[in-house]
């Protein structure tokens, strides 16, 4: 790894990562410029074939309508849930503006029956379908959303580097921009408690880490046990809201969740690299735990948050492969700088996204039965695997001779 003394100045490496970025960022842009032109006939609404609305309930849970409409009077709805994904045809008609659907009770998504998608702007419609329920629905481009997805992973994976080489870095992402951003953030359209809750929690995790890397709290066995604690405590909210889901793939998931928490070890071995830049380092965090840690994780997110599996999946992997392959040790480090970092972007993105562009950049994943107990089976059996080895070392100081389980120091140092 590069010294930070020997590293460019802060401006200029500052310049070279956001250069590289900023191509990705306006081939976007540019794509979306030459995309969001009239394609289709007039016959289709607002000149647009595919428009995507999401909702999200206070506990955050979300849902996805997915419209596809046709010249011939028709339109595929597909609702993706939290464990299921279902699709059913109605017919519509444009009165002043306004989309009508048609009358029809039968089938999956009956709530749709008779609705109207009231026209609010010119490329932005309001679907009503409960007293507090207002559902926006936005104009989508598949591939202008796969370009974000994947500016999004190198965005978090730049601003992680930047956060970690240079000590500037974190005190302006987590303790002033949380704070200069929010006229912003009041545009952004998220008004649950449980999304607020979210981004200020991420940015205190955040903040504790940075403190742990230059104020000295490393000296602490409180602040390493906090840093345990912070982990398990996130992982173990999460399992709680699977098991209230009440579905076969939540409870695997969920149990899945728990091992995932009683296998953390080593936290008392957590310290503060000596050598800048002052990374915080868990030398005893396995490789195969944190692969069980992401499979847990994106199952959760999958299962309950069809509206954010995307973005979920690109802030998973940048954390690990940066630990992995850029500094090892520093996965808990990362996951919190990405998460933090995340958060603020998709709190100011949105803003400019949905008052701007009046694109919905939210991309349902293929979901059915299959892929849902899939991943479910995947998680609880990784999880499995990896706690019997875990405790089998434990209790018998026996482990496998090719793969870390705990029983090492240094397991990925």
């Amino acid at each position: 790894m590069q010294n930070i003394n020997s590293a460019p100045p802060l401006t200029v490496a500052i310049g070279r990562n956001v250069k590289r970025s900023g191509y990705l960022m306006f081939a976007m842009f540019l794509f979306l410029m030459t995309t969001s032109t009239p394609r289709a006939s007039a016959q289709l609404p607002g000149d647009h074939k595919r428009w995507i609305g999401t909702w999200e309930e206070e506990s955050g849970k979300g849902e996805v309508y997915d419209f596809y409409f046709s010249e011939n009077a028709q339109v595929l709805v597909e609702k993706s849930t939290g464990s299921e994904k279902v699709s059913q045809t109605y017919h519509w008609q444009e009165n002043a503006g306004n989309i009508l659907l048609s009358e029809t009770t039968k089938g999956p998504i009956p709530e749709l029956a008779s609705a109207e998608l009231k026209k609010a702007g010119d490329q932005l419609y309001h679907l009503t379908l409960g007293e507090n329920q207002v559902i926006k629905i936005r104009r989508s481009l598949t591939a202008v959303s796969w370009m974000h997805a994947l500016f999004l992973f190198a965005f978090v994976f730049v601003g992680n580097e930047l956060a970690r080489r240079y000590k500037p870095v974190p005190y302006i992402w987590f303790f002033v921009l949380p704070f200069a951003l929010i006229p912003l953030f009041l545009h952004s359209g998220f008004d649950s408690v449980f999304r607020w809750t979210k981004l200020y929690s991420a940015v205190v995790g955040c903040v504790f880490f940075t403190l742990f890397r230059f104020q000295g709290l490393h000296k602490y066995k409180w602040a390493k046990v906090a840093v345990a604690v912070i982990l398990a405590v996130n992982i173990l909210e999460a399992c709680l809201q699977d098991y209230s889901a009440g579905h076969m793939a939540n409870y695997l998931n969920a149990a899945a969740g728990i091992l995932n928490i009683l296998t953390i070890s080593r936290w008392l071995g957590l310290k503060r690299d000596p050598n800048a830049p002052n990374d915080m380092l868990w030398p005893g965090m396995t490789v195969a735990w944190i692969i069980a840690y992401d499979i847990w994780n994106i199952t959760f997110v999958y299962l309950n948050f069809p509206n954010t599996v995307l973005f979920t999946i690109c802030i998973l992997i940048a954390p690990t492969l940066a630990a992995l392959f850029v500094k090892k040790g520093t996965w808990m480090q990362a996951r919190a700088y990405a998460l933090g970092i995340y958060m603020i972007y998709i709190f100011s993105f949105k803003s400019i996204a949905d008052n701007y562009f009046n694109l919905q950049f939210t991309l349902p994943l293929p979901r059915n039965e299959a892929i849902v107990m899939g991943l479910a089976l995947l998680s609880i059996g990784w999880n499995v695997v990896y706690a019997i080895l875990h405790f089998r070392w434990r209790f018998t100081g026996k482990a496998p001779a090719s793969l870390q389980v705990g029983q090492s120091e240094s397991v990925i140092g």
